[in-house]
């Protein structure tokens, strides 16, 4: 029987680890509809910086391997409940953290920067299909 070398069997170690990660990571919990009160899958109409306008139904919030949250988004000590917004306005197009106006049901309104590992938008179509939008890509987001 024939032995691998030690760097060879590190690098199958490597990749079984980033594989199992993946697969881990984009696992959707489905148990998240009504956390706490609060509610999921919100009816939205999306800008996109180009202009465009998309009306969507936002599932859920995360990175781009898997959704992190149906209810709330994380600033870095905070958490904004998704059901709680009207709008989102003034969206920042840097990298990591996405710096926006957030105006509330209840007429408040704050800037808030949402962690980077939040800023991927899980938004379902009309037709059902799931799509991963970025919130650096969008101009401004109106809830209904």
């Amino acid at each position: 029987m024939k032995m691998l070398s030690i760097g060879t069997r590190v690098a199958v170690i490597g990749v079984l680890c980033i594989a199992g990660g993946a697969g881990a990571a984009s696992i959707v919990p489905r148990n998240l509809t009504n956390l706490e009160g609060h509610q999921s899958s919100l009816k939205a109409k999306l800008t996109l910086s180009d202009g465009s306008v998309r009306s969507m139904t936002l599932e859920g919030v995360g990175c781009p391997l898997g959704m992190c949250s149906r209810v709330k988004a994380r600033e870095q000590a905070n958490s904004i409940w998704l059901d709680g917004l009207a709008s989102i306005r003034e969206i920042s197009k840097t990298a990591g953290p996405v710096t926006a106006t957030f105006k509330f049901r209840n007429g408040a309104e704050r800037q808030a920067s949402i962690i980077a590992v939040n800023r991927v938008l899980y938004v379902q179509d009309h037709f059902g299909h799931i799509e991963k939008l970025d919130l650096g890509s969008l101009s401004k987001i109106d809830f209904e």
